[in-house]
């Protein structure tokens, strides 16, 4: 519900895209350099010794932007944490120091993913504040509505096409209307 799936799925393709291609040419860029250090054809002047540090200086561009997209991807699946917390939320309104004991990462960590994940779009309707997360109820398919918890029979209350706990049993309940 607050999880912004088009541009999750979009980044997941973009990434795997780029990881293959520096993959692939890394690969073959390792293959050059073995090839000219072990060939006895090439006389190893000046210019295939440059040519080899080109090629092992490109070879190290990509292994660092394949670090780069690998912490991003690690980055972007703490979203669907925060999105399972904030969805289960009953009131609109989540302290940092909640999240921070729920997923047991420093109140700071927690505070700078959501800035960021808000920020690049990943979460959508949330405000983040000083103290805590502000749920953004904009349109009516956001609203609060009742439901019975299937295990005990308590009456909950839960965003309609969100989920949410019994606040007697603990059982997760998930309403989605058409």
């Amino acid at each position: 519900m607050y999880l912004n799936h088009g541009k999750m799925a979009a980044y997941k393709t973009f990434n795997g895209i780029v990881i293959a291609v520096c993959g692939v040419l890394s690969f073959f860029n390792l293959l050059f350099v073995i090839f000219i250090s072990l060939s006895s054809h090439f006389d190893h002047g000046l210019a295939e010794t440059l040519l080899c540090l080109i090629t092992s200086g490109l070879m190290s561009i990509k292994i660092g932007i394949i670090i780069w997209r690998a912490f991003m991807i690690h980055r972007l699946s703490k979203c669907r944490i925060y999105n399972s917390i904030i969805e289960e939320d009953h009131d609109g309104i989540i302290a940092y120091s909640s999240i921070s004991k729920m997923t047991g990462r420093p109140e700071a960590n927690v505070i700078r993913d959501i800035m960021w994940l808000v920020r690049e779009r990943y979460l959508i309707n949330v405000t983040v504040g000083r103290t805590a997360v502000r749920v953004d109820l904009l349109s009516d398919e956001r609203e609060f509505v009742q439901v019975v918890c299937p295990t005990c029979g308590a009456h909950n209350t839960i965003r309609r096409n969100g989920g949410g706990r019994c606040n007697h049993c603990g059982t997760f309940m998930r309403l989605k209307e058409n």
